[in-house]
């Protein structure tokens, strides 16, 4: 349905509105009580449905005809934007970790059937991000392009508020954020699990992804890691710092090393080579001393989910699985904020794409020119600025500095302005 086509159809809805008006006056003769009922039945008839014992009035029947479809014509509109809107954003999330994988791929050679179940586990956490900037940005252009188009103004000189044009987007945002709530407590959880067992497993034969190149490595509790170059096994340009539990740091550097695995230990070997080996002298702290080694053995301790089962994370568990824990928590006497933000959190960002919805139709609405690019920009903004809420109250949740419901604020905000703007249409 082109823009002329649509703009004509909205003409003739709004001719038929207005006829039907007339009929249902209150200055007609017809008493007042009847005036309600016909208004209570121009309101059924709006949202799809007809009384059984309401027949005979044709003109109403077919004005109800006619404005699901214009209903159906916005749900058209919104849809695909949305389809759009939800590729692009699933695309820059997949490429944020493709990286990540092509270095597994390549560099540590891994299995390519192993990077492909980390793709397919990935799929749930783009998702669960992607759907609420996706309603977003698809509502905004919605009723923006309406809106430019002048598509509106029709709807307006009929008497029929804008806002009533606003429901069919904001239920089908609703449905999905009743479905983002089983994808983020049963379906992401478990993905975010598997790809985690599935690590440790792949860390045990490639032992070297504990090792990444150029990077402070803190994986090893009490050692902190440099390594100028990593090829398989081998280790090039080390340097190495020890914290000891007296507090006296020891400093190892070696021109190279390699990696050796004793899973049944629990440990890493590095066989390093021609190196050197500072200590602080205990007694005289401001001196040190020095000794050089043609090859010197540094037992590590593995990751603790390598060389026993992968213990859950809160991100990997269910609301359930959480309130559980939140409940031993308390008997413990210990502080169960992380596992209470974590709940909020799942549920707030299901929400999320009926928060957007409800704040981007009334702003869609007031965009008068540019409906695409205005659209675009709008929407950015606002996910920026939402997620940087978001963001704030998660982690000052989880450290217990503000209540765990606060990560609601975000959705809360976004909501009442959104209804406010609704009822200043009206």
């Amino acid at each position: 349905m082109d823009s002329g086509n649509s703009y004509g159809k909205i003409v003739e809805v709004a001719k038929l509105y207005t006829a039907t008006q007339v009929t249902t006056n209150p200055c007609h003769p017809e008493p007042r009580i009847k005036y309600g009922v016909n208004c209570a039945k121009g309101l059924w008839r709006f949202f799809g449905f007809h009384p059984q014992n309401d027949i005979g009035d044709k003109q109403t029947r077919h004005l109800g005809s006619e404005m699901r479809i214009l209903k159906t014509y916005i749900i058209r509109e919104y849809l695909k934007p949305f389809l759009l809107g939800l590729s692009v954003f699933a695309f820059i999330l997949f490429m944020g970790n493709m990286a990540q994988l092509v270095k597994m791929v390549f560099t540590h050679r891994v299995e390519a059937a192993v990077a492909l179940k980390l793709l397919l586990y990935l799929i749930p956490f783009i998702a669960s991000y992607s759907f609420p900037m996706a309603v977003l940005l698809s509502v905004l252009l919605t009723y923006s392009r309406l809106s430019s188009d002048n598509e509106i103004v029709a709807v307006k000189a009929s008497g029929i508020s804008p806002a009533s044009l606003i429901l069919p987007c904001v239920l089908l945002s609703l449905l999905l954020s009743l479905l983002c709530i089983k994808l983020n407590d049963t379906v992401l959880p478990r993905a975010t699990y598997a790809t985690r067992e599935l690590i440790a497993g792949v860390g045990i034969k490639k032992p070297s992804m504990f090792f990444p190149q150029r990077s402070l490595i803190e994986n090893f509790p009490g050692y902190i890691l440099y390594i100028r170059k990593v090829k398989g096994n081998q280790l090039y340009g080390i340097q190495i710092s020890h914290i000891r539990e007296e507090g006296q740091p020891a400093g190892i550097v070696a021109e190279e090393g390699e990696i050796l695995v004793d899973r049944d230990r629990g440990i890493v070997t590095l066989k390093l080579v021609h190196g050197t080996i500072d200590e602080v002298d205990e007694k005289e702290p401001y001196r040190y001393h020095r000794s050089s080694f043609n090859k010197y053995y540094l037992d590590l301790p593995l990751p603790a989910e390598t060389h026993a089962a992968v213990s859950k994370r809160p991100k990997d568990m269910t609301i359930r699985e959480l309130q559980e824990k939140v409940v031993e928590f308390r008997q413990k006497k210990m502080n169960p904020s992380p596992l209470l933000t974590e709940i909020n959190r799942k549920l707030s960002l299901a929400f999320a794409s009926l928060s957007f919805a409800l704040i981007a139709a009334p702003l869609g609405l007031r965009v008068k020119r540019g409906g695409g690019s205005s659209g675009f920009g709008l929407s950015l903004l606002l996910i920026i600025i939402y997620y940087i809420l978001f963001t704030g109250c998660q982690v000052l949740g989880e450290k217990g500095v503000v209540p765990p419901t606060l990560i609601w604020t975000p959705n809360i905000a976004l909501a009442a302005v959104g209804c406010f703007l609704i009822w200043r249409t009206k």
